[in-house]
């Protein structure tokens, strides 16, 4: 679908969500997210074919962050175009290059210490490794023809080196899944999975940073396409959800003097929330643990000695 003149956005389905990629067709060719390992053969290149682009006419491949459904298609890319350029944030690196240190130290992180994670190794959709050749730290510009360019934004939260683009000549923001709302939908507008920020103070300052960015549209890796109102509304959303986890797990240790473990509080930060569904609450271990370390910070939490898994009261 040509969103404006020269910009592609480019859509699939994983795990009934909707899967978005970016194509920029200027002077450099540039491609936002790469999907899972097979969105490059069976989606991207047959689009580029359509729009008569050759693979290796694509310039630049960006991930936007460390999750596989953003990244899996990297090596793809690389295969069949070995001049494209792939890039990423400088903080997300090592987690984008290696699939099973993205399984380590992003999806089961958690495992040893409150014995919840997600898959043991690497779904094949997770792509292999492969190194990029670039990355960015915010503040760079990527040239696409004369007096056309994409800012590149920093914004981390749903993980460290998570990138935004921003196109200030449309005020158009591809923000990938730097902000959240209130969980992922699938492509029927069901909630899908429960957000899935981690870095809390990170994620506050990103929604602060696109409220003050002036942004008149709004393309994201799941969501539907947003203008005006509805970004202001999506923000407010995001942060509104911050706030109401901080409470519903404040709230929750109060009615349990001995502590709650990871598992606890995501069945009761989940029931509270009341539309996540159930079969993958598990998801929501990340903003939890992101709220229990700021808490603890705070000196709201502490955690309770001796407890495996560990558990949490209040301070």
């Amino acid at each position: 679908m040509e969103l404006y003149p020269n910009v592609y956005q480019i859509g699939s389905l994983y795990g009934g969500r909707n899967l978005f990629q970016y194509l920029f067709v200027g002077d450099n060719v540039v491609l936002v997210d790469t999907g899972t390992a097979d969105t490059p053969e069976k989606t991207i290149f047959p689009f580029l074919d359509k729009l008569k682009i050759k693979p290796e006419q694509l310039t630049l491949a960006v991930t936007t962050h460390a999750d596989l459904d953003h990244q899996g298609g990297n090596d793809s890319i690389k295969s069949l175009s070995p001049r494209t350029m792939l890039s990423c944030g400088e903080a997300d690196r090592e987690l984008v290059e290696d699939p099973s240190k993205l399984y380590d130290l992003r999806y089961n992180f958690l495992k040893q210490e409150h014995d919840v994670s997600i898959d043991p190794v690497p779904s094949p959709e997770a792509g292999k490794l492969r190194h990029m050749d670039l990355c960015f730290t915010g503040g760079e510009k990527i040239h696409l023809g004369d007096d056309w360019y994409l800012e590149v934004l920093h914004v981390p939260g749903h993980s460290r080196g998570h990138l935004a683009l921003y196109d200030p000549r449309k005020r158009a923001l591809f923000s990938g899944d730097a902000v959240q709302g209130r969980g992922c939908p699938e492509a029927s507008g069901k909630m899908a999975l429960p957000v899935t920020y981690y870095h809390i103070d990170s994620y506050l300052s990103t929604i602060r940073y696109f409220e003050h960015l002036p942004v008149e549209v709004l393309y994201s890796g799941h969501w539907p396409i947003m203008h005006g109102e509805e970004i202001r509304d999506f923000l407010a959303e995001s942060r509104r959800t911050v706030e109401f986890a901080d409470r519903a797990i404040l709230q929750s240790l109060a009615k349990a003097p001995a502590g709650l473990t990871m598992k606890e509080l995501i069945e009761a930060v989940a029931s509270a929330m009341g539309d996540w569904p159930e079969e993958n609450w598990i998801f929501a271990m990340f903003p939890i643990k992101g709220h229990m370390d700021r808490l603890e910070q705070h000196g709201k939490v502490k955690p309770v000695p001796g407890t495996r898994p560990a558990r949490w009261a209040l301070a």
